[in-house]
């Protein structure tokens, strides 16, 4: 169901977590989300829900280790995932997102017809210390779109010390500007599956 997470609490992602089908995920900003090491813990966004996290310049939405201040590395979580219905262009025009977080109720199937698609927004976001793997050569990046579409808002965005790639597009439409990648262990850019979408500034 639709929920808000507030900037009074701080919130710990454990294993993967879905916000499913027809659900808005509302993040206040100055909001501090932790992902778990050992869990490999993630946000996936999957088709047809939203995410709506903006912050702003004082006050940014921080996702991040859940390890303590100091001890924080490289891929100590997994990372933001967000799946859209938007042209992809592997066969059948649908797939399941790279970082072995879909299951048996296709929560990590991506890709569609609509190019127009809304996924939410995302504005002074700021992920830092994610990127662990599943497998070998099936990583979980920073921030991964699959399949989004241009009716969905991305700006000033900054992915750090990420375990593989800062940002990566499978396909899709979406818009982007602002984008910081700092310190990625992989790409700080990558694009796969016919991405269409104009980044501006990175």
């Amino acid at each position: 169901t639709s929920t808000t997470w507030t900037k009074n609490n701080v919130y710990v992602l454990y294993g993967y977590r879905y916000v499913k089908s027809g659900a808005v995920l509302t993040i206040e900003a100055g909001t501090v989300i932790r992902g778990e090491k050992a869990t490999k813990g993630s946000l996936i966004i999957c088709r047809g829900s939203k995410l709506i996290a903006e912050g702003n310049a004082t006050s940014p939405i921080v996702f991040t280790s859940n390890e303590a201040a100091g001890s924080r590395n490289y891929g100590d979580w997994g990372g933001l995932i967000v799946l859209g219905k938007a042209t992809i262009n592997p066969t059948g025009g649908s797939a399941a997102i790279e970082g072995g977080v879909d299951n048996t109720n296709g929560d990590g199937q991506y890709g569609g017809t609509d190019d127009n698609d809304n996924s939410g927004s995302m504005k002074y976001v700021r992920i830092e210390f994610p990127g662990i793997a599943f497998s070998p050569n099936n990583e979980i990046n920073g921030l991964t779109f699959g399949g989004v579409g241009s009716g969905t808002v991305v700006e000033n965005v900054q992915v750090s010390y990420s375990g593989d790639d800062a940002f990566e597009w499978f396909g899709g439409t979406v818009n982007c500007k602002n984008l910081v990648a700092f310190g990625a262990w992989d790409d700080d850019f990558d694009t796969d599956f016919g991405y269409t979408g104009k980044i501006q500034f990175a």
